[in-house]
């Protein structure tokens, strides 16, 4: 007899698909975002409608005519993500979904159950379950709870999810012997041609039949410098592949990116950088070619897969519940169940139109290259705002996320270094700076913001800060200063490993910086 199945906050269908791989009957499904459940609908053919599961009368809403086997899920992980607002989002409210989930479990009681969120979740439940936690009275149900990657059951993304349940962990856990590691060039390789195979399926169609398998315009240079900037020198969180590797699962696909974005993933195209389209994001996912997105735009498209529960993670789960041992799993290209193209055509996607002009009041704040020097402690030309006036200064930041510091680069710090300069490296240093005015003599606070919200297209301020660093790099072999450590420690009023290894760089961008902010800003 075929085990019988329910799913909770469906999404567009990542856990019915692993479901139908598995031979696993969908009794129901019940998600409330229309495009989402629409897409879930058209392709398994069901008729389920949106529903909010906080409003389910569970004893008079979830009657069956049978048993149900397995209960799954993945409530909404908005509210626990790191991703929303720094990590401070609603953790009560995040929580009505989870206690709804476990009094659906208390009421069904499934043989087996599992629930999938993001990572931070496990110890919040692990710490609710416990006596006096809000979720204390439903600590028997749960029996696992665990962080996995999804790209060690085949998924070609490195994707860490918890899943918490009742349910053979070993089982599931001992799969990852068998299963190969794929890659984010596995699957832009295998869309590319005129004959593309799935690289999770096998399956194998036409160019012209796989549908959202077309490129946005690439990346402006503008956007990919600043998507280098903030994934390869964030001042913050650590360092991220830019381009993006090709020889490694794919980091996570986010439910939002934008064209510039530390969360996007961004390859090389044939000239330039550009984020990876609708088709690549969904077998990122582990979702079939034939698998179709009926988002009404690229944007609703990029939400519902990114939301979404790998379809290959969750065949494993269910081969788990089913008590497959991992010697006679079999692949899920060696499923029955083939998913086919569903004959409704999904909308054609817009693409984001690339911006030419923006606000005047354009934030801009960006480290100098080559005064980078890790941990945060970094050069930086920014803007600020009062009123109707826009100011720009080069500053020093350091310390840590939590206590950032920064140093304003003024011309008593100038003054305190010059000094500290013999006659021939004052020359050195004098002749640079005039070299580097020949170029830069005519910025000013309005030239500055007009480069930067594009009024003015007769340069970047990339290019200007990139040749600013250039004229630093220079000096860091010309230049000799005195009591140099002590200097520094005199300036900073502090002495770190950052400082005590990069203190003649940072006395000269010290030197540098704050004379350029006396020379264009009157500092």
């Amino acid at each position: 007899m075929n085990k019988r199945a329910i799913d909770l906050y469906s999404g567009i269908g990542g856990w019915t698909l692993g479901m139908k791989l598995s031979g696993i009957e969908n009794v129901a499904s019940y998600e409330w975002w229309s495009e989402a459940n629409n897409t879930h609908n058209v392709n398994f053919n069901t008729e389920h409608i949106e529903i909010d599961i906080r409003k389910i009368d569970i004893e008079k809403d979830l009657k069956f005519d049978k048993e149900i086997d397995f209960v799954v899920g993945s409530p909404p992980c908005t509210q626990f993500s790191f991703a929303n607002k720094g990590g401070n989002g609603n953790l009560a409210d995040g929580l009505v979904d989870v206690r709804k989930f476990l009094e659906i479990i208390r009421y069904l009681k499934p043989k087996y159950w599992a629930m999938e969120n993001v990572p931070r979740v496990a110890k919040i439940l692990s710490e609710e379950i416990r006596t006096g936690g809000g979720l204390a009275e439903f600590n028997d149900l749960v029996t696992n709870i665990v962080v996995v990657n999804a790209s060690d059951y085949g998924v070609p993304q490195s994707r860490k999810r918890m899943i918490a349940g009742n349910f053979p962990l070993e089982i599931f856990e001992s799969y990852k012997t068998k299963i190969e590691t794929k890659t984010l060039g596995d699957v832009l390789d295998s869309l590319k041609g005129e004959s593309i195979i799935d690289p999770n399926f096998g399956y194998q169609m036409s160019t012209e039949e796989v549908t959202d398998n077309n490129n946005e315009p690439d990346l402006t240079c503008e956007e990919a410098r600043i998507n280098r900037d903030v994934k390869s020198y964030h001042p913050v969180y650590n360092n991220m592949s830019f381009p993006d590797r090709l020889d490694k699962p794919a980091r996570t696909v986010t439910a939002t990116c934008t064209r510039v974005s530390r969360e996007s993933i961004v390859v090389q195209s044939n000239k330039g950088f550009r984020r990876l389209n609708v088709r690549e994001r969904g077998v990122v996912q582990s979702f079939p070619i034939t698998y179709q997105f009926y988002g009404k735009t690229m944007n609703a498209k990029f939400k519902m897969i990114g939301n979404a529960v790998p379809p290959l993670l969750t065949y494993y789960i269910f081969q788990s519940f089913l008590e497959i041992d991992a010697k006679s799993v079999k692949l899920p290209s060696e499923s029955n169940y083939h998913h086919n193209v569903p004959n409704i055509p999904p909308p054609l996607s817009k693409f984001d139109n690339v911006k030419l002009s923006y606000s005047d009041k354009r934030k801009f704040q960006y480290a100098v290259p080559n005064l980078r020097f890790g941990s945060g402690v970094r050069f930086e030309l920014s803007n600020s705002f009062k009123d109707e006036e826009t100011f720009w200064s080069f500053k020093f930041f350091h310390g840590s996320s939590k206590n950032i510091k920064f140093v304003n680069l003024d011309r008593k710090i100038f003054s305190t270094i010059y000094e500290n300069l013999d006659e021939k490296y004052r020359i050195l240093f004098n002749d640079l700076i005039e070299q580097l005015l020949i170029t830069i003599k005519h910025i000013n606070f309005k030239k500055l913001q007009e480069l930067w919200v594009r009024k003015d297209t007769s340069m970047t301020l990339f290019s200007l800060i990139d040749e600013i660093g250039e004229v630093t790099a220079k000096l860091f072999d010309m230049l000799h200063i005195s009591n140099s450590k002590k200097l520094l420690k005199d300036i900073l009023v502090f002495e770190n490993a950052k400082t005590i290894d990069n203190n003649k760089e940072m006395l000269i961008g010290f030197l540098v910086l704050s004379k350029l902010n006396n020379l264009l800003f009157e500092i």
